[in-house]
């Protein structure tokens, strides 16, 4: 037997694509998911535009395919910088 391996994870960015509040209530939707770790947010107090997440691919899929019937939020893989 052998033991099941668990899902692969990756970072995400969720962003606003209008209204920040849009974000701030997935952001308090998420929380205490297991599945879903918050890394970091970006903006002012109050007026958050992007978070970091980490997640399962295959959950990212599926906010991938529910955002894309909304102009509400985005969801893209998180991409390390790098100097040109």
């Amino acid at each position: 037997m052998s033991a099941s391996q668990p899902p692969a994870k990756g970072r995400y960015i969720i962003r606003a694509r209008r209204a920040p509040a849009q974000l701030a209530a997935f952001i308090e939707s998420i929380r205490g998911d297991p599945d879903i770790a918050l890394v970091d947010t970006i903006g002012p107090l109050g007026q958050v535009h992007t978070a970091v997440i980490e997640i399962a691919t295959d959950k990212a899929l599926q906010f991938e395919r529910r955002f894309s019937h909304s102009d509400e939020l985005m969801i893209e893989r998180d991409q390390p910088l790098s100097l040109s």
